[in-house]
């Protein structure tokens, strides 16, 4: 399950807001697979969450380098690996018919909660320590 709770916390409200946005729409998701929900109800979440990513993304990739963040072009990279891994999702969904399982939803889960702890909370704290300077 996706976790947007304060544990995730970068210390950017903003940031913040949007990663338990991201969190809460995958968890959406999830429990629509799980109820075995029409696909007219499931593409929907699952384009929710394609949407969000590049525009958050992107704001993340902004602040990093307004902040003069050293780790911004390896962050960079994790999320266009990210945005080609769920847009091969969206498109095996919308064009081949592929129907999400709970195998889809842990995968979004997954690497989103994996990101979070091997990136975002690394800059959070990275951030924390050169604002106090």
């Amino acid at each position: 399950m996706a976790r947007p709770d304060d544990e995730m916390s970068v210390g950017v409200r903003l940031l913040d807001s949007d990663h338990r946005e991201l969190a809460n729409a995958i968890n959406e998701l999830r429990i629509g697979v799980e109820q075995k929900q029409d696909r007219s109800l499931t593409g929907p979440l699952l384009s929710k969450v394609a949407d969000f990513c590049p525009t958050h993304f992107a704001l993340e990739e902004a602040i990093m380098a307004a902040t003069g963040y050293g780790g911004l072009t390896q962050h960079r990279a994790n999320h266009e690996h990210m945005m080609k891994q769920l847009n091969v999702l969206v498109a095996r969904y919308d064009e081949d018919g592929m129907n999400l399982d709970s195998d889809a939803v842990v995968f979004l889960s997954e690497w989103h909660n994996s990101h979070l702890y091997s990136h975002d909370l690394k800059y959070g704290e990275w951030l924390n320590e050169h604002s106090r300077s």
